[in-house]
């Protein structure tokens, strides 16, 4: 009990009598840790990601996309201009066009309205519940723009050309997505649709209806029938059940104008398809090392538009964190890091050296009369860890934030853990080198 005691108030004794320092470098230990903890995720896989947020298919990875905006004025506010209309088409057309990182747009939870009495004209009175949405058969009272009518909700599904190609989706009569059809020459022309198999000899090819997809009303045309038994993942879950496309409406993402129309609701309609699809994406990734690299394509696309990145969900932490950060801007931050912590390590060397200096005298007394050298020892092992332990609190506290949910906050902080105890070994190992061979007579001769 007496050793435990003279530790304790060693412990304290030294603590309180650089009480300043001590604090200064837990402030610098805590921020330390924290960068650390962030540029270990940047650049290797903590094991933070959750497997659900990312999904392996054979060789490959596939990750979901979203657009994240700050305030939610960067799309709207660029879709209230035809020129701002067109930039959101550029901005779509050349993310999906990167021939490394491969974006595919498809959505097969979102239904489509369309008119009760286009429907009553189709089936001639007919029952034609089984195309109708599982969540809503009856009908509701709606605008189709600026008109009130009734309006059923559609069993669809809405993919982009490269989905459409990728799913090996065929057809039995007419023809598939292309890149012909999917351009048009006007805001007003109709836009192509396909048509699952159960429809055939309902719908003809060429027929044309008003279809009603997230506020807006876009002119169709029939185009293809599909062939029987065509499907989709569920959700863009490629490895769960699929959904089947007979009784469905294709409606597709990514439609191209030739020419501006000068009602700006014309280009409205263009522009939130695209917008829409981006936040359906999902991204095949086979080089799991070049996941920072798309995301900085990503960056730098998002740069040139003058939009929010379109961002890869299930991205490590670090990742994630500075996918808006330059290149440069990341390395400085490494290298600022880096220096962060070699200053810590340096303060924490300097100021046990000056303890040790400042108290040779009273360790020299203490070994010369039977204390071992452990029990001083302890007391100042202690020390490195109060000091270090902030870091790891901090840690907790930063990483236990809300946008953080998303990651396995037991990996974020065991990694943080892990670096607090090198750290802590690199101090005991500093300061077993400062006590290794004391000579207690020396020490007890020099004056304090």
């Amino acid at each position: 009990m007496g050793k435990m005691r003279f530790m304790a108030e060693e412990f304290f004794r030294s603590f309180h009598r650089s009480l300043f320092r001590n604090i200064l470098l837990m402030a610098m230990f805590s921020v330390s840790l924290v960068m650390a903890v962030i540029m270990c995720s940047y650049y290797v896989d903590l094991g933070e990601r959750y497997s659900c947020n990312m999904q392996q298919v054979g060789d490959s990875k596939w990750y979901t996309t979203m657009l994240m905006w700050e305030n939610g004025e960067e799309f709207s506010e660029n879709m209230n201009t035809v020129a701002g209309c067109r930039k959101v088409m550029g901005y779509y057309e050349a993310l999906t066009t990167l021939e490394e990182y491969p974006l595919f747009c498809m959505n097969s939870y979102q239904g489509i309205y369309m008119k009760k009495q286009d429907l009553d004209g189709f089936f001639g009175g007919g029952d034609y519940s089984g195309f109708l949405s599982e969540e809503q058969k009856d009908s509701v009272s709606g605008y189709f723009g600026d008109k009130a009518c009734l309006l059923h909700c559609m069993q669809s599904a809405q993919v982009s050309l490269g989905a459409y190609r990728y799913f090996g989706m065929q057809v039995q009569e007419g023809e598939g997505f292309t890149e012909r059809n999917l351009e048009v020459e006007d805001a007003d022309d109709p836009i192509p649709v396909l048509l699952g198999s159960d429809y055939k000899g309902i719908i003809e090819i060429g027929a044309e209806f008003e279809a009603l997809y997230w506020e807006k009303v876009y002119p169709c045309r029939v185009v293809g029938i599909l062939r029987q038994g065509a499907s989709l993942p569920k959700s863009q879950e490629f490895n769960g059940d699929s959904i089947f496309l007979d009784s469905c409406i294709i409606y597709p993402f990514g439609i191209k104008l030739r020419s501006d129309s000068k009602e700006l609701e014309s280009m409205q309609r263009y522009a939130q398809n695209n917008f829409v699809a981006l936040d359906c994406g999902f991204s095949q990734i086979k080089d799991e090392r070049k996941v920072g690299e798309q995301v900085a394509a990503y960056r730098d696309i998002g740069e040139e538009f003058g939009l929010p990145p379109l961002q890869l969900s299930g991205t490590a932490m670090g990742i994630d964190l500075l996918r808006k950060q330059s290149d440069s801007s990341i390395r400085m931050l490494f290298i600022l890091t880096l220096a962060l912590i070699g200053f810590s390590f340096y303060g924490l060397a300097v100021t046990f050296y000056d303890k040790i200096q400042s108290n040779r005298r009273n360790y020299g007394i203490y070994l010369m009369n039977g204390c071992p050298l452990w029990m001083v020892v302890i007391p100042c092992l202690a020390e490195i860890a109060a000091i270090l332990l902030p870091g790891v609190l901090a840690s907790k506290a930063v990483f236990s934030a809300s946008f953080f949910v998303t990651y396995k906050i037991d990996a974020i902080m065991r990694a943080a853990c892990l670096l607090a105890g090198g750290a802590f070994l690199v101090g005991a190992g500093v300061l077993m080198a400062m006590m290794r061979g004391v000579d207690t007579e020396r020490l007890v001769r020099q004056k304090d």
